[in-house]
C-alpha cells in the first residue's frame, strides 16, 4: 500500500469540488446532485447500514457527507444519535448542511490529511466516497487508507460502502467509478481488525454494492 501523494489529492479535491458544486446549481437539495440515481437508492444504502448498526445515542462522523441525508434518514426511523458531524471537502455542500441542519457541525476536510474537529466519534461513516474512478492514484490505496484513517478516528465502528467488481449483468460497467474485489477488501479489513462484517447480499441499487463493517470490538446480537 503506497502513500498517496498530498498534490495528488489536492489537484483531485479541486475537480470533485467543481463537479459536485457544478450538479448542486443544477440538481439542488436533490441525491442527483451527489451522484445518487434517486432517492430511493440512496435510502437503500442506508437501509444497509441500519441493519449492520445501531446509531441511537452514538457520536458520528459523516465523511463525504454531501447534503446530510443520512443525518435526516437517521432521524426519520427514529435512530438519533447522540451527535452527528459531517466532513466534506466542498463548501456549497457543507454551507447546505449548515442551513439544514444548525444544529450540527460541519466541517471543511478531507479525512486523509485533515483533522476532524469535534471527536471523539463512536462510529465513522462513508458513503460514495471511494466509488470514483481515480487516474492520479491506485483507487485500492485510496480505499485503504481511507478505512485505516476512519478506523483510528472512531471508537467503535467504521462503516463504508463500495462498488463491487461481483457485477450485475443486468446494468452496464461504467469507466468513471472503481469495483473493488470484495474478497481483497475483506481480506484488508481482516488486518485492520477480526470484528469484520461484510454485506453483499443485497438487492442491486442499480449497480450490484457492498457494505463493510469493521468494529473495535465484537458485536452483539
Amino acid at each position: 500500500m503506497s502513500d498517496i501523494d498530498l498534490q495528488a489529492l489536492r489537484a483531485v479535491d479541486e475537480r470533485l469540488v467543481e463537479r459536485y458544486s457544478t450538479r448542486l446549481s443544477k440538481f439542488g437539495d436533490d441525491p442527483r446532485t451527489l451522484g445518487w440515481d434517486k432517492r430511493e437508492s440512496q435510502q437503500a444504502r442506508f437501509g444497509v447500514a441500519l441493519s449492520m448498526m445501531d446509531f441511537s445515542g452514538k457520536r458520528v462522523l459523516d465523511v463525504g457527507c454531501g447534503l446530510a441525508d443520512f443525518l435526516s434518514f437517521l432521524q426519520e426511523r427514529g435512530q438519533v444519535p447522540a451527535s452527528y458531524t459531517g466532513c466534506d471537502i466542498n463548501p456549497d455542500l457543507l454551507a447546505r448542511c449548515a442551513e439544514r441542519f444548525p444544529e450540527c457541525k460541519f466541517h471543511q476536510a478531507n479525512l486523509l490529511k485533515d483533522e476532524v474537529p469535534g471527536g471523539p466519534y463512536d462510529i465513522v461513516v462513508l458513503f460514495g466516497v471511494v466509488n470514483f474512478r481515480f487516474t492520479e492514484f491506485s483507487n485500492e490505496d485510496f480505499a485503504r487508507q481511507m478505512i485505516a484513517r476512519a478506523f483510528d478516528t472512531c471508537s467503535e465502528a467504521v462503516v463504508i460502502d463500495m462498488l463491487t467488481a461481483v457485477h450485475d449483468t443486468a446494468y452496464p460497467v461504467e469507466g468513471f467509478v472503481y469495483y473493488y474485489d470484495p474478497a481483497e477488501m475483506l481480506r484488508f479489513a481482516f488486518s485492520v481488525t477480526p470484528h469484520v462484517a461484510l454485506r453483499h447480499d443485497y438487492a442491486s441499487i442499480p449497480q450490484r454494492e457492498m457494505m463493510l463493517l469493521l468494529r473495535k470490538g465484537p458485536g452483539h446480537d
